[in-house]
């Protein structure tokens, strides 16, 4: 049995039949489950109002975390409690779909 802590989530990657597990408190670690199968297990966990939200097919990313997004260098940096960053390459209308949801979410917590 594998227990992830879904608010402790900066982001998750998949890798076959993988999935990385990567924390805000700069933990990380592999269970053996695709990211589809994780995802589906989180899903049943977290309401409908989410937090993590996946990107492609490789990743899943805590909205929460991010820090910068920029459609030019095709670049999602995301910071963790520690002062950290990470950078993940994305596809440019991957990002501005990123943006558009996060935007969305702003306007619905400024009513």
């Amino acid at each position: 049995m594998y227990i992830v802590d879904c608010e402790k989530v900066i982001y998750l990657e998949a890798d076959d039949h993988y999935t990385h597990v990567h924390y805000l408190t700069g933990a990380h670690f592999m269970v053996p489950f695709g990211l589809s199968e994780v995802m589906s297990s989180v899903d049943n966990v977290l309401s409908n109002d989410s937090f993590l939200l996946r990107l492609g097919r490789k990743y899943v990313v805590n909205l929460r975390a991010v820090f910068h997004v920029n459609t030019v260098k095709q670049v999602l940096v995301l910071s963790d409690n520690h002062g950290n960053s990470y950078s993940l390459n994305l596809p440019k209308a991957t990002l501005r779909q990123l943006i558009d949801i996060m935007s969305e979410k702003t306007a619905h917590r400024q009513v």
